[in-house]
C-alpha cells in the first residue's frame, strides 16, 4: 500500500512593540501530514526507508540484502553509512576499509562512496573524541588527502568536492570551501545524498558572508531532500534570526536576549513585579518555537505554567500553552481520548472566540483534525480538515493560505484511507492549482505514486509432476502501489491460453498477500500461455503473458515400414522405418530393434539396433557395423540363412522425456 504523511509543523513568532516591554504573538503552524503508513520492502526499497526515516525497515532491508548475497557492496555501503549518522564512526571506518580492500583486489579500484565515506568516517572517529586543536588539524589534513585522491581515482566526482567543501569550513577557509562549491557547479555530477550537504554548506558559507536572506533560502532546499536533517534546521534558524536583527549584529543574539531574559526571572518573581508572567509567557512561546520542530514543548509548558500561578493567562498564551500540551502529548506518545482532552478543548474554543484570528482558527482546525485522526475518528477528522481548508481559502494573510495545499495533503491522505479515490484525484488537481513551484513538484510525485500502475514480476507458466506427468504451475508476485486497500482476489483475473486453437479460459487461483498461484491439472497435450491482468481501484492496469510451455503426452510413433506389416516379400536385407516424436526429439540411444524368425531356423531372434548403434553392417558397405542409427532408421540383417515363413519386427522407442512405447509388426517371406 502507498504510505502517506500525516503530521503538523508548527512556528511561532514573537514581536516586541514600541512603548511596552514584551507583547506576545501567536504561532504559525503549518500543516504536514500524517505519518507514513507502514510497508516493509526488502533492499531495493530500503533506500526509501532511509528517507522516511523508518529506521529498522532500513536495516531489516539491508541485513537482508547482505544475507541473500554477501559480495553486494551497496547494503553494506549503506550500513556503514548508517554507522556514521548513528554516532559510530569507527566501526564504519572498519567496514569501509574492508570495502576498499576488497574492491581494490577485485577491480583495482575502490567506489567512489567507499572512498568518501572512508576518509569521512576516519575524520568523525577523531572528531566524537574532543580532540587537541594539534589532533583535530591533523585529522582534517588526512580528510583531504583521502578525498584527493577520490577525486583523483574518480575525476569529476561532484561528491569528492562537496565533501572538500566541508572539510574547508571546518578549517576556517571560506575561499577554499567557496572554491569547491563552485567546482561541483562546473562538473554537474552529484548524488542526492550529497545535495543535502552541498545546500547546507551553501547556506554555512552564506551566513559568514552575512547574506542572510540566500543563507535561508539554501538551508529550505535541504528539506526537500533530508526533512529529517535537524542540522540545516537550527541553521535556518539562525538566519531568520540573523534577519530580524542589525545586519552586523551578533548572530547569537536572540539567544542571548532568552538567556538574559531566564536569568533575571528569580529576581523578577521576587520582587513580584507584573513583568514576570508576561516574560514567562514570552519565554513559554519563545521554547515552543525552538523546540516545536523536535518536538518537545516541557519548559514551554512550565513557563506558561508559572506564569498561569500570577493570574488567568490571556487568549493568546492559553492558545499557545494547548499547542505546546498537543505537542507534548505527541512527544510523549500518549495519544488516546484522555491525554488529548485538555488541549482539544482549549483548541476548539479557537474556533468560536471573537479574539481568535482567521489564521488561528486555521491552526485550531488542523490540530483538532490530527489528534480525531489519531483517535481513529476519521469523520471528524475530514471535518476539521474541510474547515481549516475553507477558512486558509478565505484568508489574505499568506502564510496561512499557504497552509491550504498541506491541508490539502492531510485530506487527500484521509480520503484515500477511507478509499475515496475519486475525492483522492478531485483534491490533488485542485491543490495543484494554488500550489507554489515547490508544492507542484511534492504533489506531482504523490499523483504519479497515487496513478502507479499496478507491478507483475516473477510471472512463470512451467509443467512440473505435482498430481500427474502433465500438471501446469503457474506463479507471479503482483503489487498494486496506488492501491489503498490491501490486494484481494477481485484485482486478479488469470487465464490459460492454447496457442494452436487461441481459446483461453480462467483458471482458478490462490492469493497469499502479493504471491499469486495456481495449477492446471492433466492439462491435454499442446503448447499453453499463462495471462494475468492486475488492476487497482483507481482504474490503474497491467498484464503480462509467460513464455510459451509444451505438454508433450505421446510417445514417439513408427512410419515408412520396410517391410510393411503384413506384407508378403521375396527377400529382405534390413528392417527400416522412420520413428519420431510430434513434440520432443527422439531418445536414440534408447531405440532397440529385434527380428524375430519363423518357427525352424537355426537361431530364434537376432538383435538389429541397440544403444543407439547399428549391430551388423550392410552388405553394401554402406551402413558400417556399429554406425550410429538415425530416425531414418535402416537396421542390416546378417548374413544368415533365412527360411520361409513369418518374421516379427519388435521395437521399443521413447522421447527425451521418458515417455515410450513397444511396437510390433510381422510380414511374411516367400521366395
Amino acid at each position: 500500500m502507498l504510505r502517506l504523511p500525516f503530521r503538523l509543523t508548527p512556528r511561532s513568532a514573537i514581536e516586541f512593540s514600541t512603548g511596552a516591554l514584551l507583547a506576545l504573538v501567536g504561532l504559525i503552524f503549518l500543516l504536514g501530514t500524517r505519518d507514513e503508513y507502514r510497508a516493509g520492502r526488502a533492499f531495493d526499497q530500503a533506500m526509501d526507508s532511509y528517507a522516511a526515516a523508518v529506521l529498522e525497515d532500513v536495516h531489516d532491508g539491508l541485513d537482508d540484502a547482505m544475507h541473500a548475497k554477501p559480495s553486494y557492496d551497496a547494503p553494506q555501503e549503506a550500513v556503514a553509512k548508517l554507522l556514521v549518522d548513528d554516532g559510530k564512526p569507527a566501526e564504519a571506518a572498519q567496514m569501509y576499509e574492508r570495502l576498499r580492500r576488497r574492491q581494490e583486489a577485485a577491480g583495482g579500484k575502490a567506489s567512489l562512496p567507499v572512498l568518501i565515506g572512508l576518509a569521512v568516517a576516519n575524520l568523525e572517529a577523531v572528531r566524537v573524541g574532543q580532540p587537541s586543536p594539534e589532533a583535530l588539524r591533523e585529522a582534517l589534513r588526512e580528510a583531504r588527502s583521502r578525498l584527493e585522491a577520490a577525486l583523483a581515482a574518480h575525476p569529476g566526482a561532484g561528491d569528492a568536492h562537496v565533501n572538500l567543501a566541508a572539510v574547508a569550513l571546518l578549517e576556517d577557509d571560506l575561499a577554499r570551501c567557496r572554491a569547491e562549491l563552485g567546482k561541483v557547479m562546473v562538473v554537474g555530477n552529484i548524488s542526492p545524498d550529497a545535495l543535502s550537504i552541498l545546500y547546507n554548506l551553501n547556506g554555512l558559507a552564506a551566513l559568514r558572508e552575512q547574506r542572510y536572506e540566500a543563507a535561508a533560502a539554501e538551508f529550505e532546499k535541504v528539506k526537500e531532500f533530508r526533512a529529517d536533517w535537524e542540522t540545516p534546521k537550527l541553521n535556518l534558524a539562525a538566519a531568520h534570526a540573523r534577519m530580524l536583527i542589525a545586519p552586523r549584529a551578533n548572530p547569537q543574539v536572540a539567544l542571548r536576549a532568552a538567556m538574559s531574559l531566564r536569568r533575571v526571572l528569580p529576581d523578577i518573581r521576587k520582587s513580584k513585579s507584573p513583568l514576570y508572567s508576561l516574560i514567562c509567557q514570552a519565554l513559554g512561546t519563545y521554547s515552543l518555537l525552538i523546540h516545536s520542530q523536535q518536538p518537545q514543548a516541557t519548559e514551554a509548558l512550565r513557563y506558561f505554567a508559572e506564569a498561569e500561578k500570577l493570574g488567568r493567562l490571556p487568549w493568546q498564551s492559553r492558545f499557545n500553552q494547548a499547542i505546546g500540551q498537543y505537542l507534548d502529548v505527541r512527544a510523549a506518545r500518549r495519544r488516546n481520548v484522555a491525554a488529548y482532552a485538555t488541549p482539544a478543548a482549549e483548541l476548539a474554543r479557537a474556533l468560536v472566540y471573537p479574539k481568535a484570528s482567521l489564521r488561528d482558527r486555521v491552526v485550531a482546525s488542523c490540530l483538532l483534525g490530527t489528534i480525531e485522526g489519531e483517535r481513529g475518528n476519521r469523520k471528524e477528522a475530514v471535518a476539521h480538515f474541510e474547515r481549516a481548508a475553507a477558512l486558509a481559502a478565505e484568508a489574505a494573510d499568506p502564510a496561512a493560505r499557504s497552509a491550504a495545499v498541506r491541508v490539502a495533503l492531510s485530506l487527500i491522505a484521509l480520503y484515500y484511507e477511507a478509499g475515496e479515490l475519486p475525492r483522492v484525484i478531485r483534491l490533488l488537481d485542485q491543490a495543484a492549482e494554488i500550489a507554489g513551484p515547490e508544492e507542484k513538484k511534492k504533489l506531482d510525485a504523490l499523483s504519479k505514486q497515487l496513478r502507479a500502475a499496478p507491478v507483475i514480476s516473477r510471472f512463470e507458466c512451467k509443467q512440473e509432476k505435482l498430481f500427474t506427468d502433465c500438471d501446469l504451475r503457474v506463479s507471479a508476485t503482483v503489487l498494486t502501489p496506488g492501491s489503498p486497500t490491501p490486494l484481494t482476489a477481485e484485482n486478479v483475473a488469470l487465464t490459460l491460453i492454447e496457442e494452436a486453437s487461441g481459446t483461453s479460459k480462467p483458471l482458478p487461483f490462490q492469493l497469499n498477500g502479493s504471491a499469486v498461484y495456481a495449477v492446471a491439472v492433466n492439462a491435454p497435450q499442446g503448447k499453453y500461455r499463462a495471462k494475468l491482468v492486475l488492476s487497482d481501484p483507481l482504474g490503474n492496469r497491467t498484464e503480462a503473458t509467460s513464455e510459451p510451455v509444451e505438454l508433450d503426452r505421446d510417445p514417439p510413433q513408427i512410419s515408412k515400414r520396410v517391410p510393411d506389416a503384413g506384407a508378403t516379400v521375396a527377400s529382405f536385407n534390413a528392417i527400416q522405418f522412420t520413428v519420431e516424436d510430434r513434440l520432443s526429439d527422439v531418445d536414440l540411444a534408447s531405440l532397440r530393434v529385434m527380428l524375430r524368425y519363423p518357427a525352424g531356423s537355426p537361431l530364434a531372434s537376432r538383435t538389429l539396433v541397440s544403444g543407439g548403434k547399428v549391430q551388423y553392417a550392410s552388405a553394401d558397405g554402406s551402413i558400417p557395423r556399429y554406425s550410429d542409427v538415425t530416425t531414418n532408421v535402416r537396421a542390416p540383417i546378417p548374413n544368415d540363412r533365412l527360411l520361409k515363413g513369418e518374421y516379427r519386427v519388435l521395437v521399443h522407442a521413447q522421447d527425451t522425456r521418458g515417455k515410450g512405447r513397444d511396437i510390433e509388426w510381422s510380414f511374411q517371406l516367400a521366395p
